[in-house]
């Protein structure tokens, strides 16, 4: 995790085993890093949604970045064109703050 432009590692009671015994123990661990960037390319039929929208367009470039990755994620990954056209529309209405979208009740 990156924290404050650091990297930092965490290790809770349920990644090692016996933690609670275990305190001050010292252990070794081997961190590697992957650079590759894992982007999801935003649908088509969400850009298309808000460039007709422009006041929910405003409203999602305002988003913080998290949100809006939820968000483009949520509706990549949906694998039917009934349930992405239903979404999108869902994600609108959230944008404009009519409902709820992504576990969330207001942008």
């Amino acid at each position: 995790m990156k924290f404050k432009g650091e990297w930092r590692l965490y290790i809770n009671t349920k990644m090692l085993k016996n933690s609670p015994k275990r305190i001050g123990e010292q252990i070794e661990i081997r961190i590697d890093y992957d650079p590759e960037k894992r982007e999801i390319s935003i649908h088509p039929k969400l850009i298309q949604a808000l460039n007709e929208n422009e006041t929910a367009k405003t409203v999602f470039q305002n988003l913080r970045p998290s949100l809006q990755h939820e968000i483009i994620r949520y509706i990549s990954h949906l694998k039917t064109e009934e349930s992405i056209d239903k979404n999108v529309h869902k994600a609108i209405a959230f944008l404009l703050g009519k409902g709820k979208f992504v576990g969330r009740e207001k942008p």
